[in-house]
């Protein structure tokens, strides 16, 4: 269980809804570099063994290995995080909320992962003023939005599609279609920021919501296939919180509605500075006009582990001299000094391995189960909503993702490329539900679908003729066994644009170009082992000629 559900729970203890921000843009933030792989399943309690797999998390998501070259031995796992793409930035924020983020970070997203270089005591405010400069220079103005945000339109979708299983919600928002007799609470789990909002117009921030990975090439925020509208819709719900303030300790020293003149020799400085300050390091593609090669500091290798002598960006307190001021807290201190103190000891991933570290790293955790590990937690289960209430009689299965076990040998290749990048068309088949399957970067992604269908493999394979050409196999057999007087698949599945007779559950008009032939079978002869949880019951055991008929159902939803 991670440190942040013991934070949560002070937190409903020392204070109720009524006083906290009820906004979830404003939910309030850790103190120190929020990484959601490290915060859901390392906590202070666990063993150095165990906390130094979690100092890994750290490395790759904190992106130190930008600067500090990891072991040969986790090169495949340690291939870091890729920080925002500055170019266009200069119309995206405005020069107010640049200089902040450069000042420090922190003074604009408390739990940032982004290091400080100007928070030591050597900082220089002229560079700070240059690298301003430089930034708002980087103008790229976004398409206007043809349609208007609706704030109510843009907390309703928010509250439906999966947003609140990364994000917080609403405090005091209650779902319209969420059965009486469910009490919200208050989340456990940490929540991804997103308290940038503020920064951006309206405008801007659709964008995002439309095409996250155009500004964001990390892969951690994916596409929910956004009509314009509902991105309009969720900007301005959004942006409706209460507005941001300048930190108290800045308010006398910066105007935040002066009025701003880009100088050319100061925007040239910042780009200069931009280069020798190892900005380039993280902002990888860099901006227009840098051409200068990130400088390599010592490898991890050769990083001090010590906690009585924890200097550089270990420290405590911001030292100034180029060194990054990451904040970061004891647990996460601990966790980086125990993964440095091994590095020799840890090896190559194996493949069970690889696929847990992307989806830990990927927060794909957040909404799917695998192996035990994963899904929504409890408190967020009623903001995965449904279209049709019948998909409630059928439980978890009706609104909240399936579980990945097996996922392997289930979907096809042409399925996969639909449901994970939107090749061929949506992959969506549980029309019901309302929770949206992200897009996903392909370079992030694309090597684990490999892995999954490795290890998902069935040993022995089963056998399944899906020629179609022997009598028995003929399409009208199967027509009768989905009837109501064979097996009765209508009761559930729809096919083909009619509705299923019972509670919704998947239509099965995709099923030939989704399903693997043989997980078909598996899943229709043994569904409770192939499937645990499922609520489809055994139709076929007992019959003589079941394998016969389930290669008749299979060649009658090939021909329809």
């Amino acid at each position: 269980m991670g440190r942040a559900l013991a934070a949560a729970l002070g937190l409903m203890i020392l204070g109720s809804p009524e006083n906290l921000r009820a906004h979830p843009a404003h939910a309030q933030p850790v103190n120190y570099p929020f990484v959601v792989g490290f915060e859901r399943f390392y906590s202070g309690d666990d063993n150095l063994e165990y906390l130094a797999e979690g100092g890994l998390v750290l490395l790759n998501e904190l992106n130190c290995i930008a600067c500090h070259a990891a072991p040969e031995s986790l090169k495949n796992r340690l291939t870091g995080r890729p920080a925002t793409k500055l170019d266009g930035v200069g119309s995206r924020l405005a020069p107010v909320d640049l200089e902040l983020f450069i000042r420090n970070p922190r003074f604009v997203k408390q739990d940032t992962a982004m290091p400080s270089l100007f928070a030591g005591p050597d900082r220089d405010l002229d560079e700070v003023e240059a690298l301003k400069h430089f930034l708002v220079s980087l103008k790229a103005e976004p398409e206007l939005l043809k349609e208007s945000g609706d704030i109510d339109a843009g907390r309703r979708l928010y509250h439906r599609i999966g947003c609140v299983a990364c994000h917080a919600p609403e405090i005091g928002y209650r779902p319209e279609d969420l059965p009486e007799g469910i009490e919200i609470e208050l989340t456990g789990l940490p929540s991804v920021p997103m308290n940038l909002a503020d920064k951006y117009d309206a405008t801007a921030l659709a964008r995002f919501l439309l095409d996250p990975h155009a500004t964001r090439p990390s892969g951690r925020m994916p596409s929910f296939k956004l009509t314009e509208q509902e991105a309009a819709d969720l900007a301005a719900y959004l942006k409706a919180g209460p507005k941001p303030e300048l930190p108290p300790e800045l308010a006398a020293q910066i105007e935040a509605d002066a009025a701003f003149t880009l100088d050319p020799a100061k925007a040239e400085a910042g780009r200069k500075l931009f280069a020798s300050k190892n900005c380039v390091a993280c902002h990888q593609p860099a901006p227009a006009g840098i051409t200068e090669r990130p400088k390599q500091a010592k490898p991890l290798s050769e990083l001090n582990a010590d906690p009585a002598a924890r200097n550089g960006c270990l420290s405590e307190k911001p030292v100034g001299g180029g060194v990054p001021a990451f904040f970061l807290d004891e647990v996460q201190r601990k966790a980086i000094e125990a993964a440095l103190a091994r590095l020799d000891q840890f090896t190559p991933l194996e493949r069970d391995g690889r696929i847990d570290w992307t989806m830990t790293t990927l927060n794909c955790y957040a909404c799917h189960d695998r192996g035990g590990k994963g899904a929504p937690e409890t408190a967020r289960e009623p903001y995965f909503a449904v279209n049709d209430v019948g998909a409630l009689a059928i439980g978890r299965w009706g609104n909240i993702p399936p579980p990945l076990d097996k996922v392997g040998r289930k979907l096809t290749d042409a399925w996969f490329d639909r449901i994970l990048f939107g090749h061929g068309g949506d992959g969506e088949v549980r029309q019901y539900m309302e929770a949206r399957m992200p897009i996903f970067r392909e370079d992030d992604v694309r090597p684990l679908i490999a892995e999954i269908k490795e290890a998902d493999a069935r040993v022995p394979p089963i056998e399944i003729d899906v020629s179609g050409l022997p009598r028995h196999q003929r399409a009208p057999y199967g027509r009768d066994l989905m009837g109501i007087k064979g097996v009765g698949c209508v009761n559930c599945h729809g096919l083909k644009g009619q509705r299923a007779l019972g509670a919704p559950v998947i239509d099965l008009t995709n099923t030939v170009f989704r399903i693997q032939p043989a997980y078909f079978k598996e899943l229709l002869l043994d569904p409770v082992n192939t499937q645990p949880g499922t609520m489809m019951p055994p139709l076929f055991t007992g019959r003589k000629k079941a394998d016969q008929e389930v290669e008749q159902i299979w060649t009658y939803l090939k021909e329809i």
